[in-house]
């Protein structure tokens, strides 16, 4: 994955070209911020057909209305409502030769339940165009034109892989482990599987208590805390969670992804929102949805995290609102970075 310098490298070299960027679009570490256009796309029937994907995927990159529904977003802002699926596009416009874009949803959204490219974020190489969002919300959400929803990542092209380039494996994570690349606390129980690390949840949960969820606004968080039993979670509800292990990432780029075992039975732990930054430091927190009802635990193992080797010399490092937060408050702090 590029650093923000090579990307910036790779700009001036013209194999990288973003059109529309914000200034400080390139002010983290390893991605672009990338921000929602003010068109929304959404379908006004139940049932939609599979063998139709492409023509909607055309209708939005065209704008050339035939089966979708289309509005504006407007300043004051617009209720997303559950259960319907909204498409829409960047207002980045972007290019790639030899590289592949990724995109990642923020987790400052991903911690209101509000899914941005659920499992669509991989573009190919020679990419050119905005990107497609798929958007959905888990309680009714008002979101706003022109707010930064995802972050641009790229990585080498297959053909141009090198060997020093790529995810680490388990024995290169315990190495990493005693050089300070990698620090996790508590350490004497952390699982090392072939390619990532087992993380665990902390007892103490929380979930979203007003009605209408808006992103600017900081939204009240009602407070429990998991059971001896365990404690049943329920669809329709984004709970807020996060790891009991406490995390240092230095000179690489920490992934977090829930467990396959858990996903199997509809346990999710982030909507779009699982790409963490190079020299993060903190807990991992979590937005946790079910299709289910489900029973989790105390201290059970609900997630992984796994790390990238960067490309390109290393400018800077997080800095964000999350950044050695060490306090037991949960919840979305987009509130905080849209009032900048």
């Amino acid at each position: 994955m590029l650093t923000n310098k090579e990307i910036k490298k790779q700009i001036d070299l013209g194999n990288v070209q973003i059109d529309n960027m914000l200034d400080n679009a390139l002010d983290k570490p390893n991605s672009c911020r990338i921000t929602l256009s003010d068109e929304l796309y959404f379908y006004d029937y139940m049932v939609v057909d599979t063998k139709e994907s492409y023509e909607y995927q055309e209708e939005v990159f065209k704008g050339v209305i035939n089966k979708l529904r289309k509005t504006r977003i407007p300043k004051s802002g617009m209720l997303l409502e559950p259960h319907k699926v909204y498409l829409a596009k960047t207002n980045e416009n972007i290019k790639t030769k030899g590289y592949i874009p990724v995109m990642h949803g923020r987790t400052s959204l991903s911690l209101l339940g509000l899914s941005i490219e659920l499992t669509s974020g991989y573009g190919t190489d020679n990419y050119d165009g905005p990107f497609l969002l798929s958007i959905i919300c888990t309680k009714p959400t008002i979101i706003y034109p022109n707010i930064e929803v995802g972050n641009l990542t790229f990585f080498k092209s297959l053909d141009e892989t090198s060997q020093e380039i790529g995810m680490l494996s388990g024995d290169e994570i315990k190495k990493r482990m005693t050089t300070g690349d990698i620090i996790i606390n508590p350490g004497n129980k952390i699982l090392i599987n072939p390619n990532s690390v087992n993380l665990s949840l902390n007892p103490k949960m929380g979930y979203y208590t007003d009605p209408i969820l808006d992103i600017k606004k900081e939204n009240k968080v009602e407070y429990f805390n998991i059971g001896e039993e365990g404690t049943i979670l329920y669809p329709d509800k984004t709970y807020l969670g996060r790891t009991n292990e406490w995390t240092e990432t230095n000179n690489l780029i920490p992934m977090i992804s829930g467990r396959s075992s858990l996903g199997r039975l509809g346990y999710h732990v982030h909507c779009s929102g699982g790409m963490g930054s190079i020299g993060y430091k903190g807990y991992f927190h979590l937005g946790i949805r079910t299709t289910l009802p489900i029973r989790v635990y105390k201290d059970m193992l609900t997630c992984q995290i796994y790390y990238f080797t960067p490309e390109g010399e290393i400018e800077n490092t997080y800095n964000g609102s999350m950044q050695n937060k060490c306090d037991d408050k949960l919840g979305s702090m987009s509130y905080k970075l849209l009032k900048k």
